[in-house]
């Protein structure tokens, strides 16, 4: 194979300190429109023609700002800095990016700008000072977090990292009882017993004693958490979460509901919204209760509408240890009367259709307790039980906080409901007698080894509070990016969208995804490559976005998640080359989805109607098979650090001015101090292998093998050709499949030659299509 010699990148951080420009205003500044006196000044930084910081707005002029730039981006950038007021560009500066890669000092001084002719202005400067620090040279590049030990994110983030605190890690809303991973821990096989979300959600609701918090992006008061004839809380089936959220309010807990306010959903005219949240609803159902239910919209100073407050969060005052996984009966050492903060946080909303168990049935649940009252089915024009499934199985992740960090989602509440709401409302902390606010109760210390750091995609418009006096907090990004940096073996991934590093795609450079996670990761499998070593990267996307297969935004987001494989694969298949082995970028780089298949079975739900023949609905009811909807939000790097929580890994998600999220990294340092890998992530992570793979194998432990990934890649391989094949085959409780594409040796991604390029059943093609109407701003 002839060697390729791979592009160079700026790849790493470049720090920006503005400083302070000379006071000098040109009379007819490029670009002016004069309206009244002097305005106050500002600088941005662009990187190409995307902007990636700006200063404060000052009359001095006088800033003394520094910025941490992440970048992955060719060595032909162009690094653009431009002093503005409001209403005009007065001058500007360019520096190639190469520059900052061939110079050893800082770009460090007092610099003349020009105008948009390229004539400098002797009388306008800028101080300000640029240092580049590739990623490869950073102390932290290659070290993982057993080296030293990890501090968190230290600048631009709102909570700093906390220790000693406890954390569960769920999968989906419930699980049957039967639901028990053998999962190897050290060579051994040993029985992972998970929790159940809801039902966890439910004792706390029902156990706090003085506040329940909950923000969502959606609430339906109908919606019943438990459903299991075999629940622990028999009392608790069938009760509604807005029953549930009233009799607490009642008993004198004060409840706070804060909702994104969908402003499509008119009840003036019966408009549910297009996101059909509930929001309406729920303002109605607890109107003239003791709840206090408030709807929020996503202000923005361009589009009002279109961004949504997508943090899912709940947060309560509970007893010590109800929900610790570890807990034991009460034995007198901790007093009753004893309470803590207890936070739940991750991707799973209080709303229709998220009721699910690892088994992600289509058909045979339909006529039980599970979704009887919950069909959800939003693929489908018209889909109802009364014409039958599929239902649309759902497959999520979410996480309980206890210990500071609890304590840093409910400050992230109160913050949010002081900009939007009448902040005297909230409960004062003060009246709650025996409240640890640092859990140090002797008989609570072993559970608490967590080390946890609350992360937001969030701006001033939505909350008070920010750090380093800035307009945006995109602290999520953030973390992604350090965390992948720091991986030294594996990255696993799941993901409601997978969209990124715009300005290295073949075409659409400029729709302003911007963020920086698949080339993130794409360069961290050139470098193993590069050096010789092993590293495997898995993840985990639907088959397609949520909504008709066929509509504009799907396949939108399904031409830019192509562009997004197309990138990292070709980045990879040209270190390949360079490197001379003979090996496909699939044994580094793979992409799943998870899907399901059932036979007929007995006493199954019969509907009394059918959906019009040859349509898409008919078809997969025919075909009995339909794609389990992955909306998790999760990374696992080295089965040593987790993030997880509400954010996508797109530019909605991930930009800070767009929708707010919120996530939180987790590790444990007894396990890495110990240099034992196998602490709760590791066991989570072979927990949900086990779920999509019906599989636990000791190489699972091994994820970053050449064998390993081929086994996992050989399992997709095996169920895609199931649930893709003519023959009405039962996948018997395997959902993993890989997606259907394939990758040549030199990285070029192409559709799957069986299916004509489409999803089975459908006519929505793989690789999807560039809407001519949608601004990119809507599907990024």
């Amino acid at each position: 194979m002839e060697k390729k010699k791979l592009a160079t990148f700026l790849h790493g951080t470049l720090e920006a300190a503005i400083f302070h420009a000379t006071t000098y205003t040109p009379s007819f500044p490029f670009n002016c429109i004069i309206v009244g006196k002097e305005k106050a000044a500002y600088v941005t930084i662009k990187l190409d023609q995307t902007k990636v910081s700006e200063t404060s707005h000052k009359l001095d002029r006088i800033w003394n700002q520094t910025f941490r730039i992440r970048c992955a981006h060719s060595t032909s950038t162009m690094i653009t800095i431009t002093l503005k007021t409001r209403h005009s560009v007065l001058g500007m500066i360019q520096i190639p990016a190469q520059n900052l890669l061939n110079e050893a000092t800082p770009h460090d001084g007092f610099f003349t700008l020009f105008t948009d002719k390229g004539k400098p202005n002797p009388k306008l400067k800028l101080q300000f000072r640029l240092h580049f620090r590739s990623a490869e040279s950073d102390h932290n590049w290659g070290r993982d977090i057993k080296h030293g030990g990890f501090q968190g994110l230290e600048s631009g983030v709102s909570f700093e990292q906390r220790s000693n605190c406890s954390v569960i890690l769920y999968q989906d809303a419930h699980h049957r009882p039967s639901f028990r991973p053998p999962v190897y821990i050290d060579g051994l096989r040993e029985v992972y017993r998970p929790r159940k979300l809801w039902e966890d959600v439910y004792r706390a609701i029902d156990g706090a004693k003085h506040l329940v918090y909950i923000a969502g992006w959606s609430l339906n008061p109908k919606m019943i958490l438990i459903r299991d004839n075999e629940t622990e809380i028999p009392h608790g089936k069938g009760v509604s979460i807005g029953d549930l959220l009233k009799q607490r309010a009642e008993e004198g807990v004060a409840v706070r509901i804060m909702l994104w306010d969908d402003e499509t959903s008119l009840p003036i005219i019966k408009n549910k919204g297009l996101m059909r949240t509930h929001d309406e609803e729920a303002l109605d159902y607890f109107k003239h209760t003791k709840v206090l239910c408030k709807l929020c919209p996503r202000l923005h100073n361009k589009f009002p509408t279109l961004f949504a407050h997508h943090q899912k969060t709940i947060t309560t005052d509970t007893k010590p240890q109800l929900l610790s996984s570890s807990a034991q009966p009460n034995d007198g050492m901790i007093d009753e009367e004893v309470r803590e903060i207890v936070s739940f946080i991750g991707g799973l909303d209080l709303c229709d259709g998220r009721y699910d168990t690892e088994e992600h049935s289509l058909f045979q649940t339909l006529n039980t307790d599970s979704h009887a009252n919950d069909f959800y089915q939003i693929n489908f024009d018209g889909a109802s039980l009364h014409k039958g499934g599929p239902r649309e199985p759902w497959h999520d992740v979410h996480a309980c906080v206890m210990g500071d960090a609890a304590w840093d989602v409910l400050a992230n509440f109160e913050q949010r409901w002081t900009k939007q709401c009448d902040p005297s409302l909230l409960f004062p902390f003060n009246k709650i007698p025996n409240l640890l606010h640092h859990t140090c109760h002797p008989s609570l210390d072993h559970t608490y080894n967590w080390n946890v750091q609350v992360f937001r995609s969030i701006d001033r418009i939505s909350t008070r509070t920010l750090p380093d006096d800035s307009s945006v907090e995109h602290s999520i990004h953030e973390a992604y990016v350090e965390t992948i940096r720091r991986a030294e073996k594996f990255i696993y991934i799941e993901n409601q969208y997978f969209i990124g590093g715009c300005h290295i795609w073949e075409k659409d450079r400029h729709c302003g995804c911007k963020n920086l996670i698949p080339v993130e990761i794409a360069l961290k499998v050139v470098s193993k490559i590069r050096s010789k070593e092993r590293f495997a990267v898995y993840i985990v996307i639907p088959m397609w976005p949520e909504g008709v297969p066929e509509s504009e935004p799907v396949q939108d987001i399904l031409h830019w998640t192509r562009l997004t494989m197309s990138m990292m694969y070709k980045l990879i298949g040209e270190a390949i080359q360079e490197s001379g082995e003979s090996v496909n970028p699939r044994d580094y780089l793979n992409f799943f989805c998870l899907a399901n298949r059932e036979k007929k079975s007995i006493g199954e739900f019969v509907p009394p109607c059918s959906p019009q023949h040859t349509s898409h609905y008919w078809k997969a009811q025919m075909h009995r098979r339909f794609l389990v909807y992955v909306h998790s939000k999760l990374m696992i790097v080295d089965d040593e650090y987790i993030l997880i929580g509400s954010a996508n890994m797109n530019q909605r998600s991930m930009d800070g001015r767009r929708d707010t999220e919120i996530v939180i990294g987790c590790h444990q340092p007894e396990f890495i101090r110990n240099k034992r890998s196998h602490g709760e992530i590791h066991a989570y992570r072979m927990s949900l292998w086990y779920e999509h793979t019906g599989h636990t194998e000791e190489l699972f432990s091994e994820p970053e093998s050449v064998e390993c990934v081929r086994k996992i890649r050989c399992i997709g391989e095996e169920m895609w050709s199931i649930y893709s094949g003519e023959e009405e085959v039962d996948m018997e409780g395997v959902h993993l499949v890989n997606y259907p594409v394939t990758v040549s040796m030199n990285g070029c991604v192409e559709d799957r030659v069986e299916g004509g390029g489409t999803f089975p059943d459908t006519s929505t093609l793989i690789r999807g299509k560039r809407s001519k109407f949608l601004p990119p701003i809507f599907t990024t």
